[in-house]
């Protein structure tokens, strides 16, 4: 059976405090059934910094203020319609669900986030691992929640989807890591808040080789990417996906990229070559002004859309090098 809604609220946001290392002997793998990068992607991390400011576990700009937990993302409620698996990340036993709240997208104001007040974590579910082992995954979707309080699981049951329930502004998966209470990051088994990492990436990581493996890419990637003939809204994207490939014709040829975890003085490079293999477009956007959790941009000219294969690609810049790209074939209609 499930808890009452007032003692689930209790069993789904611990609080912890302190500092130490995490035993090693506790391995976690990955909590989605999803290919990072492809399918589902790395959004934030914990949030490192005991101050005001933010850093994840790697010194970098995948988190933000008091952040607790792993984020990996969907890119938009399109893909959460297409039900995808939220899984156990170890073996143990459910210790509480929560299953009835509505998946819808919040705002970042306060006002937007006391709506949620008390239950920011959606619906969820606490697996105790014991030896003061908890997690706890959170905005599952609604009506997902595959298992019931005093449940054993092993890793890799499936304990729900992907959703937007609670304070969720997109579409995702909270993992938190706890020891008696303590939060814990997963990627260098640190307490949370007690400093990011300059040493070998995963040195102490909680995660087993496989859930290393399709970590270690970072956290900028390029979500999705594709033609138009118009400018791309983000506030469209997050909700509805890609928009479809317009027809041959209109006013402009745009290509367009969708992208995660830029830093402050990231360019976007965007590359465009007709279906007759001729360059069509070449080039890239100002330097951005500061980090950027998601970020859309577009290039392009103001001449129609040829029919045919077209191919357009995206290269995030960062010091001069390429951290994240992509390249996609698009065929227009004529």
């Amino acid at each position: 059976m499930t808890l009452k809604p007032t003692t689930i609220a209790l069993a789904l946001s611990a609080l912890c405090c302190g500092s130490g290392m995490a035993r090693a002997e506790f391995r976690l793998g990955l909590p989605v059934a999803c290919a990072i990068g492809e399918e589902c992607f790395v959004q934030q991390w914990p949030d490192m910094d005991a101050g005001s400011g933010a850093t994840d576990p790697f010194c970098g700009m995948a988190a933000y203020n008091g952040h607790d937990g792993l984020d990996i993302r969907v890119p938009s409620m399109a893909d959460v319609a297409r039900g995808v698996a939220v899984v156990a990340p170890a073996a143990g036993t459910v210790k509480g669900v929560r299953d009835a709240m509505p998946d819808r997208l919040i705002g970042p104001t306060a006002a937007d986030r006391a709506t949620v007040a008390d239950v920011e974590c959606g619906n969820g579910v606490v697996i105790d691992h014991g030896e003061g082992w908890e997690t706890q995954l959170c905005h599952l979707r609604r009506g997902s929640v595959a298992v019931e309080t005093g449940d054993r699981v092993e890793a890799g049951a499936r304990l729900g989807e992907i959703g937007a329930s609670g304070a969720a502004e997109f579409p995702h998966v909270h993992l938190s890591v706890r020891r008696n209470g303590e939060k814990i990051d997963p990627a260098t088994g640190k307490t949370v808040g007690s400093g990011c990492s300059t040493g070998p990436t995963f040195a102490g990581t909680l995660f087993d080789k496989q859930a290393v493996a399709a970590l270690a890419k970072g956290p900028t990637d390029v979500l999705d990417l594709g033609l138009a003939g118009a400018p791309v809204d983000y506030g469209r994207l997050v909700v509805e996906g890609a928009p479809p490939t317009p027809p041959a014709g209109g006013e402009a040829s745009i290509v367009w990229a969708w992208v995660t975890n830029l830093a402050k003085g990231d360019t976007l490079a965007f590359r465009m070559v007709a279906p007759d293999g001729t360059p069509f477009f070449e080039g890239s956007g100002a330097p951005l002004e500061r980090n950027q959790a998601v970020y859309s941009g577009f290039a392009g000219r103001k001449r129609p859309l040829a029919p045919g294969r077209w191919t357009v690609s995206v290269e995030v810049l960062r010091d001069g090098e390429a951290v994240a790209s992509q390249t996609r074939a698009v065929e227009v209609k004529g």
